[in-house]
């Protein structure tokens, strides 16, 4: 089959003066385009590395055309970046892996996942939009918890993340409005364990692959962009978990996936309250897919998947919306 390979590169990139260190955070290593590009080739794929959406298009333009599309592709510009190599891609009736250019956007933008997840009752911290240039006032009880309301790969989150004060919270608010020049998600923090459950499938198809809980290193509370960096010094990972609360948190996320209706491979952040009472934080529609480091990956090898079984997988599950 001919597939297309659709990403960022972030060697391409540097943020300038003006932007923060981690704005290209979310775009792709070459070594990842490599084993990507590997993998799928030993599936016994032909694999043409398109690039980006400018590249994309010209590849279009030309008349040139693939099977499927496996797109990792981040956009550059706006809330639903995300959502501009599959909107184009739809509209030359090209299937593609991972999430529609609807959920995508949806997922993008925290605050919309949280009202759906609300709607839906599934438990999620309690969250206020602060709109640029707004008052900063808020009704939830400290400590709160701010992020920046459209990012991925924890762009914008460290400990300084966590607020214990009204001034806190101004410092804040203001730096993350300036540095990323969009709203603040800002959340009721919570005090307890973090997991992130990986997904494979799609609708009732879906299954849990498998899940792990974050354990920082050197007193850390929060797995932010700096710990996901330099996991293999500040960060561990426990898969033996007990089995009452692996139930009910692959319940939980099997139910957040269907209900944003997210598609082939993906993870969901899930968090504790002071009580152990499982919160949704967020979907990971486009998830990372480095060889050995990404998220998926390490859940992937846990369970003694290799990364060529993991990429077939989630292959298998884009290839059924093949006409």
């Amino acid at each position: 089959m001919k597939i297309g390979f659709t990403y960022d590169l972030r060697s391409k990139h540097q943020p300038d003066e003006n932007s923060p260190a981690d704005y290209y955070g979310e775009y792709e290593s070459g070594e990842t385009v490599a084993g990507i590009t590997g993998a799928l080739t030993t599936l016994g794929h032909e694999v043409t590395q398109i690039g980006n959406i400018t590249s994309l298009v010209k590849f279009l333009s030309e008349g040139k055309r693939v099977d499927l599309v496996f797109n990792m592709a981040e956009g550059r510009y706006g809330r639903t970046r995300e959502s501009q190599v599959p909107s184009l891609l739809e509209a030359y009736q090209i299937p593609y892996t991972f999430s529609d250019s609807l959920t995508l956007a949806i997922c993008l933008d925290k605050g919309r996942t949280k009202e759906i997840l609300k709607l839906a009752q599934i438990p999620t911290p309690e969250y206020q939009v602060l709109e640029p240039e707004t008052d900063i006032e808020t009704t939830i009880a400290f400590p709160l918890f701010t992020k920046p309301l459209y990012e991925g790969t924890s762009k914008g989150i460290s400990e300084d993340a966590i607020i214990y004060r009204k001034d806190e919270l101004i410092t804040r608010t203001k730096w993350l409005w300036s540095e990323y020049d969009q709203p603040v998600l800002l959340e009721k923090y919570l005090p307890g364990r973090e997991f992130t459950v990986g997904i494979l499938g799609t609708g009732k198809d879906a299954r849990v692959l498998g899940m792990m809980e974050v354990l920082l290193n050197e007193g850390g509370k929060i797995y932010g962009f700096r710990e996901k960096e330099n996991y293999t010094r500040l960060v561990s990972y426990k898969f033996d978990i007990e089995t009452a609360l692996c139930e009910k948190l692959a319940k939980m996320a099997l139910a957040s996936w269907r209900t944003l209706e997210c598609r082939d491979g993906g993870r969901v952040d899930i968090r504790l309250d002071e009580n152990g009472d499982p919160h949704v934080l967020e979907l990971n529609t486009l998830p990372g897919l480095h060889f050995r480091d990404s998220d998926l990956t390490i859940i992937a090898h846990s369970i003694e998947m290799s990364f060529v079984e993991l990429i077939d997988e989630i292959l298998h599950h884009a290839m059924k919306r093949m006409k």
